[in-house]
Parts: C-alpha cells; sequence; structure tokens
C-alpha cells in the first residue's frame, strides 16, 4: 500500500512540476509577445494578428495550467455546503462522490474536446491564417483530461483516508 501511495506522490509531483513550468513557459510568452506587440504598434505603425491570436490562446493554455495547479493543491474555489456541515466518515464518503463526479465530467468534456479537435482536423482550420487550430486548441482535451486525472487523484487520497 505504502508503494501505491509512493507512486502516487510521484505522479502527483511530476504533473505538479510540469504544469508550474508550462505556466511559466506560457506566461513568459505572452510577456514578450504583448510587448513585442506595443514596440511594433507604437514605433513602427504595424502589428501582428498572428501575436495577438496566440495570446488569446495563451491565457486559455494558462486557465487550463492554473485549474489543474489549484485542483492539485486543492486550493480551487469550491460552492458546496454538504461538506462543512457532515462530519466525519460521512464527510470522507461525501468527498469521495464529489471528487468522483467532477472527475467523470472532465472525462466526459474531454471526450467532447477530442471529438472537436478532431473535426478542426478534419476541416483543416487555421488561427490567423497560418497555424493549424488544432495545434492551439489541444489544450482542450489534454486539459480536461489533466484535470480529471487531478480529481482522480485526489479520490484516491479520499479513499486512503477512509480506510484509516
Amino acid at each position: 500500500m505504502n508503494i501505491a501511495l509512493s507512486m502516487l506522490n510521484k505522479i502527483r509531483t511530476i504533473i505538479e512540476k510540469f504544469v508550474t513550468a508550462l505556466a511559466v513557459v506560457l506566461m513568459l510568452f505572452l510577456v514578450v509577445m504583448a510587448f513585442l506587440q506595443v514596440i511594433l504598434r507604437n514605433f513602427f505603425a504595424i502589428g501582428l494578428n498572428v501575436v495577438d491570436e496566440l495570446m488569446r490562446n495563451g491565457v486559455l493554455w494558462i486557465a487550463f495550467c492554473g485549474a489543474a495547479l489549484t485542483t492539485l493543491r486543492s486550493k480551487h474555489i469550491s460552492i458546496d455546503i454538504l461538506p462543512r456541515i457532515v462530519k466525519g466518515k460521512a464527510r470522507l464518503v461525501l468527498n469521495w462522490i464529489l471528487n468522483l463526479t467532477a472527475a467523470a465530467i472532465c472525462l466526459c468534456l474531454s471526450w467532447y474536446a477530442w471529438q472537436f479537435l478532431r473535426l478542426e482536423i478534419s476541416m483543416n482550420s487555421m488561427i490567423a491564417g497560418v497555424i493549424p487550430a488544432w495545434i492551439i486548441e489541444i489544450i482542450l482535451p489534454i486539459g480536461f483530461f489533466l484535470l480529471a486525472l487531478t480529481f482522480l487523484l485526489r479520490l484516491v487520497d479520499k479513499s486512503q483516508n477512509l480506510e484509516n
């Protein structure tokens, strides 16, 4: 049992480090691109449409990274009254049900996002006329899957607590 718990902690750490690094790189990219746009527009009277599109989509990527990190650290916004009222094992069971439900919803959203991505690939959609849309939009199924994985990791942690 300790080996499985140790492995789950390693998976959690790997996901957290990867997503944190991705968020940092994306944020640096967005800052540099915004600065570049300001310089190009103010000093050269030009702007690049592709940069605006990349920045808009970069915000989506950062949102998924932030959602995964906050869920992984149990710092996400939670609007639930029952877990605050219920105590003991009933609270643990309720948390288990909530995490399982959230994971199932995220898995469904990931599957539908994958179907959307397949449609985008078949239609050869482009962003700003130069980048295939699916390259940018791949964050949708991956992001929702990552969220489902973080909820499942929390689910396993909750079930470990139920056994104790």
